[in-house]
C-alpha cells in the first residue's frame, strides 16, 4: 500500500517481514521480521505514516509504530483471536480503527 503522500510503499513478504520502500530514494527504509509466517496484508494507518498494521498466516494482527523502532523491532500491539490467517487489513486512517 502507498502512503498518503505517495512517497513510500509498505509491503508484506513471504520471509515473515514488513518492508517500507522510500520511492524517492529508491531504497528500503525499514525492514522488520514481523510475524512467524507469511505476511499477507499491510497498510499505513494515519497521515504521518508512523503507524502500520499487518496481518499474517500466524493468525495475528499487529500494530507497528515506526517511532519506537530505535533499538528494538517489537510491535506496539498484537491482536489475537483469529482462527485462520489474516488476509486483508484496511484502515479508516483515524488512528483508532482498522
Amino acid at each position: 500500500k502507498f502512503s498518503t503522500d505517495g512517497r513510500e510503499v509498505v509491503a508484506g513478504s513471504s520471509d515473515d517481514s514488513i518492508y517500507v520502500y522510500d520511492l524517492e530514494a529508491n531504497r528500503v527504509s525499514l525492514r522488520t521480521v514481523a510475524h512467524t509466517s507469511d505476511v499477507n496484508t499491510v497498510c499505513f494507518d494515519d497521515e504521518s505514516g508512523n503507524l502500520i498494521f499487518s496481518g499474517s498466516d500466524d493468525n495475528l494482527c499487529k500494530v507497528w509504530d515506526r517511532r519506537c523502532f530505535i533499538g528494538r523491532d517489537k510491535p506496539a500491539g498484537v491482536l489475537v483471536g483469529h482462527l485462520e490467517g489474516v488476509t486483508l487489513i484496511d484502515s479508516r486512517r483515524d488512528g483508532r480503527y482498522f
